[in-house]
């Protein structure tokens, strides 16, 4: 299990990711040079995920001007990956975006699958939030009822920032996610 203040669990950072050109690579490359922010969307046409992204995407020059690296990882194909990341125009963008359609880094990190999660009141909720904020679901691209989360990686592969999404639009709050990596360039200062 993850806990903040405690290394990465081996079974995380051993975890094949792939890009969309279809090269593997482990987890443990994300934080290996520099502190990452991984954050695991549902799937690649979730609704909630791109209202996520949408949020995230103004902060990611912020980020790399203070050497954190994010990395965004899907479960769906590498076809999707691609069509994710032109979707959500992040192409030129300081992010990596990698598929893990295994699941297993969303299984070693403890990120839940829940048709609950997914269905229940809350997310539906949500979803109507993400649709009035202009994103629309799209036909499944990974698996739907797979939820996500947001962990924040030093440098060293210390667990700095732990969330699992309970369900769609349950995301860890971006200041918060900020507040870690401000506070990490000041310890570094």
């Amino acid at each position: 299990m993850m806990a903040v203040g405690q290394s990465v669990p081996p079974g995380f950072a051993d975890a094949v990711v792939v890009d969309a050109t279809g090269t593997s690579h482990a987890l443990r490359e994300l934080w290996r040079a520099r502190d990452a922010i991984l954050v695991f969307v549902r799937h690649f046409a979730c609704a909630g995920c791109a209202l996520h992204v949408a949020a995230l995407r103004p902060r990611l020059f912020e980020l790399a001007a203070i050497e954190v690296d994010v990395a965004i990882v899907g479960n769906g194909n590498p076809d999707q990956l691609a069509a994710f990341v032109a979707r959500e125009a992040l192409e030129r963008e300081p992010v990596r975006c990698f598929t893990d359609a295994s699941r297993a880094a969303y299984r070693a990190a403890g990120f839940q699958r829940s048709a609950w999660g997914t269905f229940g009141p809350i997310a539906i909720g949500q979803l109507v939030r993400a649709r009035l904020d202009g994103h629309r679901n799209g036909r499944s691209q990974g698996d739907l009822q797979q939820q996500g989360g947001t962990l924040y990686v030093t440098r060293g592969g210390v667990v700095a920032l732990y969330h699992a999404a309970a369900r769609l639009g349950d995301h860890a709050p971006l200041v918060e996610v900020i507040d870690v990596a401000l506070a990490r360039r000041a310890e570094d200062a």
